[in-house]
């Protein structure tokens, strides 16, 4: 009796012991995640960083204060990481 076209596949390509589809790679190194309220001016020279903080309703506050002071100007909020501790973060944003 003739086998049907799944048992024949099963004897002729074995599985092979690696895992299928993206693996990713785990790092012992923690990441600190922070949000960073940007600004863009509509003066052609796009975005750029005004403050940044762990806590997004800091950051939210700020956002919201801005656009009742300066409509005409774009904000957003943007999430980042880095492996680097906060007082290194904070110090790289500090003006």
């Amino acid at each position: 009796m003739k086998a049907s076209r799944g048992e024949e596949l099963k004897t002729f390509t074995p599985m092979s012991k690696r895992p299928r589809g993206f693996t990713r790679i785990k790092s012992k190194d923690k990441r600190t995640w922070f949000h960073v309220l940007q600004v863009d001016p509509k003066d052609g020279y796009g975005w750029f960083d005004e403050m940044v903080s762990r806590d997004y309703g800091d950051v939210y506050k700020e956002k919201k204060l801005l656009e009742v002071d300066i409509p005409e100007y774009g904000y957003r909020i943007v999430r980042r990481s880095s492996y680097d501790k906060w007082e290194d973060i904070e110090r790289a944003y500090e003006r």
